[in-house]
């Protein structure tokens, strides 16, 4: 099976094509905000045609569901729709932060826990924290150790205030942020330098695909964004 995998949430911008489980090409961006950069189309489309793929050869879709860049995600998911549509090709989400977490946890010198911040404006931050399982895929680990099976969602997720981010951390975890330039300072202050990765570290699609193919039964069918913010207005009646 084809399966092409995007993320457009942060500066790791990019697509990622695997057969049979096996990685066979990537295409990043190059521009300085990749996540809005006009134009990536072009190098999906490249990346496709380097390995000889007609659309409806694809036998999946996914896309990195945030949190992140809102023009990043919405413009990946309406292009995945979109390519999928005449072929009727399956699209899938995954949380592009636990997609970040899931590298980590498979990568070198793995810690057990991985914790992902941002910035979620408003004076918040937003903090998910991650495990492996032992059937493959993830769980959402609680500030106080306690597992649940992942959502794919907001609700894998909680916003916090950068002086109270410490309770809402699992002991042990390693904390990894894509916004590490805006709170890098505050998550020194509150968590310790030791425990956080000392530069922005960004989801790509890459790992996107991987966390899919890992656990395709934990990602989320007609996928939305992980928005975090309730609405700040409401239509009326």
């Amino acid at each position: 099976m084809w399966l092409l995998a995007i993320d457009r949430s942060s500066p790791g911008a990019g697509a990622a094509v695997f057969r049979d489980e096996r990685l066979a090409g990537v295409c990043r961006d190059v521009a300085a905000d990749p996540s809005r950069a006009p134009g990536w189309m072009t190098g999906v489309a490249r990346l496709l045609a380097e390995q000889a793929i007609a659309p409806k050869e694809l036998g999946a879709l996914c896309a990195g569901l945030g949190p992140g860049s809102f023009s990043g995600i919405r413009s990946s998911l309406a292009a995945w729709q979109g390519l999928a549509l005449p072929f009727g090709v399956a699209v899938f989400g995954v949380s592009s932060a636990a997609a970040l977490a899931y590298r980590m946890l498979t990568g070198p010198d793995a810690p057990s826990v991985v914790t992902v911040v941002g910035d979620a404006r408003r004076e918040r931050l937003w903090v998910g924290s991650f495990r492996l399982v032992d059937a493959g895929g993830m769980e959402a680990v609680g500030g106080d150790g306690r597992a649940r099976a992942m959502c794919q969602s907001a609700d894998d997720f909680v916003l916090v205030r950068a002086d109270d981010v410490a309770s809402t951390v699992p002991p042990g975890a390693r904390v990894a942020s894509p916004d590490f330039d805006r709170i890098g300072a505050a998550l020194n202050a509150a968590l310790g330098c030791e425990r956080v990765v000392q530069t922005a570290v960004y989801p790509d699609a890459e790992s996107v695909g991987r966390l899919f193919l890992a656990a395709p039964d934990a990602a989320r069918r007609e996928p939305l964004p992980v928005y975090l913010h309730p609405a700040v207005a409401e239509k009326a009646g």
